[in-house]
């Protein structure tokens, strides 16, 4: 006899991708997205409506429990060659569970964040992520293999949920960071050429994807780099670098044209320099909220310079 449809609600999927659904629930909803490819569609617009990156998946360990508790009931009463049987169906219906998960597992949901703005994320297995502007990450919708992998472009800043059986892999076209548990900021510009980590609690691995024989472990208040295709550990001078996630900029050591590419990022404009001033500032930062005019007035006060705004295209001409 044919199953029939399973029907499920909006609000049933907004608790899915909020991880709030019964294991029961879970289920249904796997089921539900087999049964057509609009299903799947309507979802991904769910999560991204709510700007959610995680889409929870049934518990294994507690579908492999009530599956054998099923089965010891099952053998109490029925004779052994009834047993059998049922122990077959149940075993096929739990690896087309697993297979759901499998797929799940290999698809890749991604977030990119546009200039001007930076956000949030919490994972599927309870791990932070803040995306700074212009930055991508690619995702599993459910971390189903032996490693939880991510991959990064731009700038990200993790809080990793420690699971020694399932290291935790952040993947950038330089070099693949590896932690069990921790917390580090990593920059990974692909178009110029620059990758750094700096890590504030735990141990990361670092590996060069250029030279996979070169590995080095980070600890508290390291930061890596690349230079020459090699990488170079130092230690983070200026944790007040980090602090994008609380919208602050830091002004400190930087030159004018490095100053104005993190304008461009944080407030969402263009900058074109027909000349780069000198400037010196000791020590110093800014909020994000403060906005682009805001922001230049004080730099007016290091550095001899004049701006110009177009409004229609959002460009400032430095002068």
């Amino acid at each position: 006899m044919k199953n029939s449809p399973v029907k499920i609600d909006k609000e049933t999927l907004y608790r899915y991708v909020r991880c709030r659904t019964t294991p029961e629930e879970e289920l249904s909803v796997l089921e539900w997205l087999e049964q057509d490819a609009e299903h799947e569609r309507l979802l991904s617009e769910i999560q991204h409506q709510h700007d959610l990156v995680a889409m929870a998946g049934p518990v294994i360990d507690e579908l492999h429990a009530r599956n054998r508790r099923r089965h010891f009931t099952l053998l109490r009463r029925w004779s052994a060659a009834a047993a059998v049987v049922v122990l077959l169906i149940a075993g096929g219906s739990l690896l087309r569970q697993n297979h759901r998960l499998s797929d799940r597992g290999r698809q890749l949901l991604t977030v990119e964040v546009p200039a001007g703005q930076h956000i949030k994320l919490t994972l599927q297995d309870g791990t932070d992520v803040w995306l700074n502007a212009g930055s991508r990450i690619s995702y599993p919708a459910l971390f189903a293999d032996r490693e939880r992998r991510v991959i990064v472009e731009g700038e990200a800043r993790f809080e990793v949920t420690h699971d020694e059986r399932h290291p935790f892999v952040v993947e950038t076209r330089a070099c693949d960071l590896e932690v069990l548990g921790t917390t580090f900021n990593v920059v990974a510009e692909a178009d110029q050429g620059i990758f750094s980590a700096a890590l504030f609690e735990g141990r990361v691995a670092i590996t060069n994807r250029q030279h996979p024989d070169e590995r080095i472990i980070l600890r508290p208040n390291e930061v890596a780099t690349l230079h020459g295709g090699h990488l170079q550990v130092g230690t983070v001078e200026n944790a007040d670098d980090y602090r994008w996630t609380e919208g602050i900029i830091n002004l400190t050591g930087r030159t004018f044209a490095e100053l104005m590419e993190r304008f461009e990022k944080a407030f969402g404009v263009t900058i074109r320099l027909e000349r780069e001033p000198d400037i010196r500032i000791g020590q110093g930062k800014i909020r994000q909220s403060i906005g682009i005019d805001n922001a230049l007035q004080v730099l007016q006060q290091f550095a001899d310079f004049r701006y110009e705004k177009d409004e229609q295209t959002n460009t400032i001409i430095i002068r």
